[in-house]
């Protein structure tokens, strides 16, 4: 793998482009890799953190969470359009993204084994945040699959088995995580197996085409060349989409990283299923998944199909916003199921057409891994704001209904920020 000087080698084209056997290849492991990546992310982010966090400093819980869900965060968003600008930059015979794809699966590995027997809230954070770096390389390669390979016209039907990918790695990753909480080098080793296996079929079943052509030097100052490394967000188009992302996710992280401590403290312990808030989480996670995944199938080839992009993103963030005033009026378990139920059917639609709307606003095809991972940045920076702001909600209101009314109000912007985009429908 190096990163060397010349024009740039153009897209390789759709991966099965010859044949669907290659296709459904390709579909399928892709579908896997990027299951095991949200699998970390969100195994570790809703069960096996806060759970750790809450046994080292059941006091501090909130404040310590906040922390190191936000120093996580940051690592992610730091690391993501880097590591997406260097396989931008990347040449080797098996292409821009395999070897970043296959190196940050094995390294996530070594800090999720390392934390499983870490009883110190400064090395769990350290893992924690070696945890994040290295899953948003995997990202920032995986997700530049898309512009690379995939038509436009079936880019809808890709960002669906991305969001049926999130769910079901979601899915695997909180329920794997609970079921062996009492053994934590099964729980940490366990949810990190599906991307490792993913990442390892992905590149031998679907292999990129070899990318050695090399590249020019780079020109300018140092200044120079930092000021161009985030010059795609001075596009009209993907600002917005930057920023419409932004608002949703902000809102939608500000109440999940606290989802934990809003069942056993908003809802009540004595009020969750064997008054556990784990098997509370994996509970409301497992329905919001199942709806999720019917509604992330049918809204992205919809999409294709309509040529519409714009319209589903709208819907889908109004009804987010709606989502997030049931606990306000309901809070039971019950209220808060029917609120997972609601928020996985529109977020589903959210997911299936977002990411393809972010393919869509890239302003140059040499720099797609690049600023996808500044987009990718809308959804890693806010886990970084979304903390403080819950901290800071939960200080001044005193309760986690603030943290609902904050989701809906920043739904409702997103759906205002995407609609000055001229690119997409």
């Amino acid at each position: 793998m190096t990163a060397s000087h010349t024009d740039p080698q153009p897209a390789a084209a759709p991966a099965g482009a010859g044949t669907t056997r290659v296709r459904i290849r390709f579909i399928l492991t892709f579908f896997l890799a990027n299951a095991g990546m949200f699998a970390v992310f969100q195994g570790m982010q809703q069960i096996l953190v806060p759970t750790r966090v809450a046994e080292i400093d059941p006091e501090g819980k909130i404040a310590s969470l906040g922390l190191l869900a936000s120093l996580g965060a940051l690592a992610a968003a730091l690391g993501s359009p880097l590591f997406g600008a260097l396989s931008d930059r990347t040449r080797s015979r098996f292409g821009r993204r395999a070897p970043w794809i296959l190196l940050a699966a094995a390294l996530v590995l070594v800090p999720m084994a390392l934390m499983a027997n870490m009883t110190d809230l400064f090395w769990v954070g350290a893992g924690y945040i070696g945890v994040m770096l290295t899953a948003s390389a995997f990202q920032a390669a995986i997700t530049a699959v898309i512009p690379d390979r995939v038509p436009e016209n079936r880019r809808g039907l890709v960002s669906s088995v991305i969001g049926v990918a999130t769910f079901v790695g979601v899915l695997f990753g909180i329920n794997v995580a609970t079921a062996f909480l009492g053994v934590p080098i099964l729980a940490y080793t366990l949810v990190a197996s599906l991307l490792v296996v993913g990442a390892i079929l992905f590149v031998i079943l679907a292999p990129d085409a070899p990318a050695t052509q090399a590249l020019p030097r780079p020109e300018g100052s140092l200044v120079h060349r930092v000021g161009r490394f985030f010059s795609g967000l001075r596009d009209h188009d993907l600002a917005w989409a930057f920023w419409a992302r932004v608002t949703i996710m902000l809102g939608f992280w500000t109440v999940s990283t606290y989802q934990l401590y809003t069942l056993s403290d908003y809802i009540g312990v004595e009020n969750l299923p064997e008054q556990n808030p784990a098997v509370a989480v994996a509970v409301l996670g497992s329905i919001n998944l199942v709806i999720s995944l019917i509604s992330t199938v049918i809204a992205g080839p919809l999409s294709d199909r309509a040529n519409r992009r714009k319209i589903f993103v709208v819907i889908a963030s109004v009804g987010m916003g709606v989502a997030a005033i049931v606990p306000l009026v309901w809070p039971t378990f019950l209220g808060m199921l029917v609120y997972g139920a609601l928020l996985g059917f529109f977020f589903g639609i959210f997911t299936a057409v977002d990411q393809a709307i972010m393919t869509l606003v890239l302003p140059r095809q040499e720099d797609a891994a690049r600023d996808l991972g500044m987009l990718n940045v809308a959804t890693s920076g806010p886990q970084i704001a979304g903390p403080f702001v819950a901290a800071l909600l939960l200080g001044i209101f005193g309760g986690f209904p603030a943290l609902f009314i904050f989701s809906a109000v920043t739904a409702l912007l997103s759906a205002f920020f995407i609609l000055p985009i001229r690119k997409v429908r």
